[in-house]
């Protein structure tokens, strides 16, 4: 327990802290470059259980797969030290640095900022959530065995990775916040088709659009939220903090809806994100 409490902070702010860097090292493509930083998190969500798979082929256990994730951690930090970032790109210039109160209050002043950092906390909906609620409903309303849950789980991933790789080309020709409200109209489309899908088959092919109109859905809005606060990229990760309450809450709130309603109903809830987001882009000026 001690041990996943370190990694969960260690984890909690690298992350952030890179993709802020990244941002800051690109600002006019935040679009794109958030896009590249989520199909690679998609990479890593469709590799890591094909490695976990591999090691238990080998007869390995789970411990020998911790000690070579640390290890390839480890690597990454030495390489990571030895050629850090240029330090105006990760703090910007000393007059323009901010403390945590100071962006903190900054971030409160600007409404269509929170609005953004809210759409952003909304993406946890159709990503984490729908993979646990998904599974839970093609089992216990369709019959699913767990092979059929893999099945439509693996087409929602490569339709994620196949929709960012699209949506990395059409950034080249179109606005980041015309490809959100496209995005959101077309996901929520094809979600509420695959709500109605009645058999597995025809779930696991409606789950290929799902995946590529969702995945988009987080860089485009985080990239929305970043551009309101050009070079001050700390701003947005101290704001984005305001909704973990609310990325703590969804979970068991949705539990107890599928508890008292079933999982079809709690997973038509998920179609907020997509319409949310929609709205939001389409009200919303450059």
């Amino acid at each position: 327990a001690i041990a996943l409490a370190v990694w969960s902070c260690a984890s909690g702010a690298a992350g952030p802290l890179a993709q802020t860097a990244l941002v800051d090292a690109r600002p006019d493509d935040r679009a794109r470059t958030l896009t590249r930083w989520t199909l690679w998190s998609v990479a890593g969500d469709i590799a890591a259980p094909l490695a976990l798979a591999a090691f238990a082929a080998l007869g390995l256990s789970w411990r020998a797969s911790f000690a070579t994730v640390a290890a390839l951690l480890a690597i990454w930090t030495v390489a990571l030290a030895m050629r850090p970032l240029p330090a105006a790109h990760v703090e910007g210039p000393a007059e323009d640095r901010v403390s945590t109160w100071q962006a903190l209050r900054a971030a409160l002043r600007d409404r269509v900022l929170i609005a953004w950092l809210f759409g952003v906390a909304l993406c946890d909906l159709l990503d984490e959530i729908l993979v646990v609620f998904a599974s839970l409903h093609v089992r216990i309303e369709l019959g699913a065995s767990p092979a059929w849950q893999a099945a439509i789980l693996a087409s929602f991933m490569l339709g994620s990775a196949g929709g960012l790789v699209a949506i990395d080309r059409l950034l080249a020709c179109r606005s980041d916040r015309g490809l959100l409200v496209a995005c959101g109209i077309a996901c929520a489309a094809c979600y509420a088709l695959w709500l109605a899908a009645p058999a597995l088959w025809l779930s696991a092919v409606l789950a290929l659009p799902v995946g590529a109109t969702a995945a988009p859905l987080y860089p485009l809005a985080a990239a929305r939220a970043y551009a309101r606060c050009p070079g001050r990229s700390t701003i947005v990760l101290v704001g984005q903090h305001l909704f973990t309450p609310l990325g703590l809450a969804l979970p068991p709130l949705l539990g107890l809806v599928a508890d008292h309603a079933g999982t079809h109903v709690a997973l038509a809830l998920l179609i907020v994100q997509p319409i949310a987001l929609a709205v939001l882009a389409a009200a919303t000026r450059r």
